[in-house]
């Protein structure tokens, strides 16, 4: 009888143990296939060398709260439906907005998103030929047709669609800049660190950037409601983590992506 007591007290304690004690803890992360420079390198189901500073901020949390972070390179569509259905423990980098948030847990405060806890912030530009009569005054394109080009399933879609845009979607920053060139569309509304990387590889591309910015996001790790309902201290762990590395990430970081980015 004592032994089976002992038996229970080891369980008991055994259990009580919070899960993101154990080294053996791995966290299922998905992202695009597509690269978002500097943020996600590379294009492909593989992970990238260098990898991207989301990753790279990611990987220094990990190691700090001593998990193991399976990588999972799929569509962009297909992460935020693998999200909703648990099939992944969270994703990455995502803005957030209200429809995501019914299934994606963000970092919150006061009931809005902390933005303390974000990865990233990055600007969307219109981008368009050199001497077009194009201007963009935050509100309209003025001299455009309305027709402007945008990555797949990103977030600026929506937003375009909102302001009576009619918007061609396609996967690859060379496909709309493509796109441009061929004036199948006035403008393209792209993040400014891809067309950073794409147009420094690019000689006598003709393009330019019109300012200000259609809308600067922040963007986030998100994770699964089954993750967080089942790890709340470590879902706060993490974000708070991210908070509290991801400047001197940066810091430390960034030169290498700067060197890939050159024209080669």
């Amino acid at each position: 009888m004592i032994q089976v007591i002992r038996n229970l007290f080891v369980l008991v304690v055994a259990a009580s143990i919070p899960i993101y004690a154990s080294a053996e803890t791995t966290l299922r992360l998905a992202y695009s296939d597509v690269e978002s420079y500097p943020f996600q390198m590379g294009n492909g189901t593989e992970v990238s060398t260098p990898p991207g500073l989301a990753l790279d901020v990611i990987n220094a949390v990990a190691e700090e709260l001593d998990l193991r972070v399976q990588y999972i390179r799929v569509p962009g569509k297909r992460v935020l439906q693998d999200i909703e259905t648990g099939s992944v423990d969270g994703g990455f980098i995502f803005s957030y907005n209200t429809q995501r948030a019914q299934y994606a847990n963000y970092p919150m405060h006061d009931q809005q998103p902390d933005r303390s806890k974000r990865i990233a912030t990055i600007g969307y530009y219109f981008y368009v030929l050199q001497g077009q009569p194009l201007s963009w005054n935050g509100e309209n394109l003025v001299g455009s047709n309305k027709k402007v080009g945008a990555h797949l399933g990103f977030s600026i879609v929506r937003e375009l669609k909102n302001k009576n845009f009619n918007v061609y979607e396609v996967k690859t920053t060379e496909q709309l800049f493509n796109m441009l060139r061929r004036q199948r569309v006035s403008a393209i509304a792209v993040q400014d660190t891809m067309a950073q990387k794409f147009l420094g590889s690019q000689s006598g591309n003709h393009i330019k950037k019109l300012h200000p910015p259609i809308t600067t996001k922040d963007y986030y790790l998100v994770l699964s409601h089954p993750f967080v309902e089942n790890n709340p201290e470590l879902a706060n762990k993490i974000w708070q983590r991210i908070r509290d590395v991801r400047e001197d990430i940066y810091s430390t970081h960034t030169e290498k992506y700067l060197v890939e980015s050159l024209p080669k």
